[in-house]
């Protein structure tokens, strides 16, 4: 059975891109990001976005709120280390996703860096285990600094945050 979740959807609702990670027998095989577009009352068949070999685990997607641009996680080469946010670029055009941009140090850390949400005013939400935090996974905030650029990376602390993973 393969483990799906950390969906993202549209302002209209009609797409939905979400994290699946292919399990078989004894094996992690990785995970990846889909898309899937509203078919009547439901969804129609996801199609993966190709945005890393299969040889690196990427998850997590967070939609800008302009459509622009998705955050995600992922152990890509060429991070600060463990998992690290990452973004890609949508060509409008091309009907394609643009080469992953790591965040940099301002936002990652040696450690793992999850579950990215963009809010309407530019900052980003996410989970880290490396930045100083009350214990585990803790949530952070990061301020939008300029283009695709954040920095400022604040703990929520009590009580979004707790000595367990959050």
């Amino acid at each position: 059975a393969h483990n799906e979740g950390a969906a993202s959807l549209n302002r209209k609702y009609s797409e939905m891109y979400f994290t699946q990670c292919i399990n078989e027998e004894k094996k992690n095989l990785g995970c990846q990001i889909l898309k899937s577009k509203k078919a009547g009352q439901g969804w129609g068949v996801p199609e993966p976005i190709a945005i890393a070999a299969d040889t690196f685990t990427v998850g997590h997607p967070a939609l800008s709120p302009e459509e622009d641009f998705m955050l995600f996680s992922s152990d890509i080469e060429g991070g600060q280390g463990g998992k690290d946010l990452w973004y890609v670029t949508y060509d409008e055009k091309a009907n394609t996703w643009g080469t992953p941009v790591n965040l940099g140090p301002q936002v990652n850390t040696a450690g793992d860096e999850m579950f990215p949400y963009v809010h309407d005013d530019g900052s980003i939400y996410f989970s880290s285990n490396g930045h100083a935090g009350m214990g585990g996974l803790d949530i952070f905030r990061a301020e939008k600094t300029g283009d695709k650029k954040w920095a400022n990376v604040e703990n929520m602390k009590y009580p979004l945050n707790s000595a367990a993973n959050d």
